[in-house]
């Protein structure tokens, strides 16, 4: 299992019988070029030019709109260059991020998250296209090592991740928690602002759209935790959240077993991807998640 590139120079992770985790996108540097050298259509030009002079109203919004910067391009594609959606979407970001600064870790301080295997992406997407993102807020989180601060910083780094991907802009992704052997000791860790802050950027900070929150292996210990966090998630989001215990038929009827691990109750048979594999793939991206957080605001934004 390793990181290689494809015949279009993407990385990718190699998993083995033909199976693959890639984000189809070009590591940072050499995209960077490709965009500097793109072609863009009037519609967009215009779009960029208005989208500018939205951003200067902002006196303390540091922010470049140009094509060299990727999150402007990529929310004008995804909201098909409505100047307003895409504006409303980095403005707010960008005042969550000012206010929980402690959640803009650079990739450097959270990769261990990722290599010790916390959070990873399925091979196969489900039947509708969406990308599985799975969380495992489990026994396997060791606070002491990892605290609640950096796991939400790392869930944000690879939302960021996702956000590359032109299979995630167009389907959506699906989350999958699992809770398996959560602990009083782990929810303790969870505050009113943390949890304010993960349902803030889940459903208002990102152009791909959630399309169901599920949780797996959930107890009696979980439901204390829901109680904490369920006032915090609006209503359409309550609405596709499902909580499926160790019911698989149950789970099986929103993510298709194709694409599932048998763990899980699916039928896949890619192996488990390496979490050091994957910190390694994601140290590709690293610029992007630079270039995103040297943007926002420099003062507080209601000044």
């Amino acid at each position: 299992m390793a990181v290689k590139f494809n015949e279009r120079n993407h990385p990718y992770v190699d998993l083995g019988d033909g199976y693959s985790i890639c984000f189809n996108r070009a590591a940072y540097e050499e995209d960077k070029q490709l965009r500097q050298h793109e072609e863009l259509s009037e519609v967009t030009v215009t779009a960029l030019t208005e989208l500018r002079r939205l951003t200067e109203t902002k006196r303390n919004l540091n922010l470049k709109v140009d094509q060299s910067n990727w999150s402007v391009m990529l929310y004008l594609q995804c909201y098909e260059n409505d100047i307003k959606r895409t504006f409303a979407l980095l403005d707010h970001g960008y005042r969550l991020l000012y206010k929980e600064a402690d959640y803009s870790l650079p990739y450097a301080r959270i990769r261990h998250v990722f290599e010790e295997g916390l959070i990873r992406y399925l091979p196969k997407y489900d039947a509708d296209g969406a990308v599985i993102f799975v969380v495992e807020m489990s026994r396997r989180w060791n606070p002491s090592k990892i605290s609640l601060q950096e796991f939400i910083a790392a869930i944000r780094i690879g939302g960021l991740a996702l956000m590359l991907n032109p299979d995630a802009q167009r389907n959506g992704c699906k989350v999958l928690f699992d809770v398996e052997g959560l602990s009083m000791s782990h929810i303790s860790h969870f505050t009113p602002r943390s949890s304010n802050f993960l349902f803030d950027l889940i459903e208002n900070c990102t152009p791909i759209r959630t399309k169901g929150m599920h949780t797996v292996n959930n107890g009696m210990m979980y439901n204390v935790l829901f109680a904490i966090l369920k006032p915090f998630m609006s209503k359409e989001l309550r609405g596709k959240t499902y909580m499926h215990g160790t019911n698989w038929n149950s789970l099986t009827k929103h993510i298709s077993p194709e694409c599932l691990p048998p763990k899980y109750g699916g039928t896949s048979e890619a192996p488990e991807c390496d979490g050091k594999v994957l910190g390694e793939l994601l140290q590709h991206y690293e610029g992007y998640f630079a270039e995103y957080n040297s943007y926002g605001y420099t003062e507080n934004p209601d000044k």
